[in-house]
């Protein structure tokens, strides 16, 4: 054989292999120009990387893939929403967004008090070891919001900027009822908050949640000559809150610095938590199981709520020692409110600051 010969057949197996390539990518490019506009990053990327010994690679295909997108669209907007277009915003009306809200409502109608608890303390886990994974929603779920909400957790926080509660518990639109004030306290507006959540949205949890390095609590500490130098109605609020302080007197002992903002921050709660336990509306979805009540203290430097603290209704001619708590992990203590006691605050309370 020939050198001719030789280069002949070496030319014409080339020839053969880029034959055999082109039909390859013409099919692979048929392939694409029919895949939902939707495909994985991955597989975009993939399919460019084979198509990189032509020079015009890009320019030759994103023409098509708009075309192939202007296709796509209206066809979409003509048939049932899928999963891909809830994602990428399309295909869905206002019917469509109400019926999803009212499923969702309806799924968090049964989950039981504990199991919104747990929840909530995934969620806090998930937040402080930094793997959060609650998205801000798409354009589907917010109008979704649009025609209800449904909570279930209601949650009395503080005003303090260090403290999103949201953030905190890795939840997203919808999901948490906040209601928040300086020092958390309860007074007339944050009480008809909390009363028309557990009224009227059904919450299976509310919290009371302090938080480390409080500032209202801490000016609560002040004597109260200092206290009458702020302005009137912040005046008003810390005294009202030092009524709370007043009731740990061993406050003065403690001699850590943190310690001793902890246990001021813990004493608050506690005293917006036997607020609550003198309101009728709260005890009674205490006592027939469709309500928690807890107080927790968020420690900021680490990211972690505490939960420490729970409300529980025992009967007048029980005593402590003889009084079977309840089995929850979420509760190191509980705040116990006699059956009898309600009777006497079964009427409208009014919580003023200045009280």
């Amino acid at each position: 054989m020939d050198v001719s010969a030789i280069t002949f057949c070496v030319s014409g197996t080339a020839l053969g292999a880029v034959i055999s390539s082109l039909l390859v990518q013409l099919l692979s490019r048929q392939q694409q120009r029919q895949r939902p506009q939707t495909a994985p990053r991955s597989v975009r990327a993939a399919y460019r990387s084979e198509r990189k010994f032509e020079e015009d690679n890009d320019d030759d295909d994103d023409e098509p893939k708009q075309e192939s997108r202007a296709r796509e669209v209206p066809r979409k907007l003509t048939t049932m929403p899928t999963a891909d277009d809830l994602e990428n915003c399309l295909g869905f009306t206002m019917q469509e967004a109400k019926r999803h809200a009212e499923a969702k409502a309806g799924e968090a109608k049964e989950r039981t008090p504990t199991e919104v608890l747990h929840g909530l303390q995934k969620g806090n886990t998930r937040f402080w070891m930094g793997m959060a994974k609650t998205q801000t929603g798409s354009a589907f779920h917010r109008r979704a919001l649009i025609s209800m909400q449904y909570p279930s957790v209601a949650v009395l926080g503080c005003s303090d900027s260090r403290v999103p509660v949201e953030i905190v518990f890795d939840q997203g639109l919808g999901d948490l009822f906040v209601v928040r004030v300086a020092g958390n306290c309860l007074e007339t507006s944050t009480m008809a908050s909390l009363q028309y959540a557990i009224a009227h949205l059904k919450v299976k949890v509310l919290v009371v949640m302090g938080h480390e390095g409080c500032g209202a609590v801490k000016a609560a500490g002040l004597p109260s000559n200092e206290i009458e130098k702020e302005p009137e109605a912040l005046a008003s609020a810390l005294q009202a809150l030092k009524r709370g302080l007043e009731k740990a007197p061993r406050l003065a002992e403690i001699s850590d610095h943190r310690s001793r903002d902890r246990e001021a921050v813990v004493t608050n709660v506690r005293a917006q938590i036997e607020g609550l336990s003198q309101n009728e509306t709260v005890m009674s979805a205490v006592r027939n199981k469709e309500l928690i009540v807890v107080g927790a203290f968020y420690e900021i430097s680490s990211g972690i709520v505490d939960f420490f603290l729970e409300i529980t209704e025992v009967p007048d001619n029980v005593h402590g020692d003889e009084l079977a708590l309840p089995v929850r992990s979420v509760s190191r203590s509980f705040f116990e409110v006699k059956s009898g006691q309600l009777n006497e605050v079964a009427g409208p309370r009014s919580f003023h600051i200045g009280d």
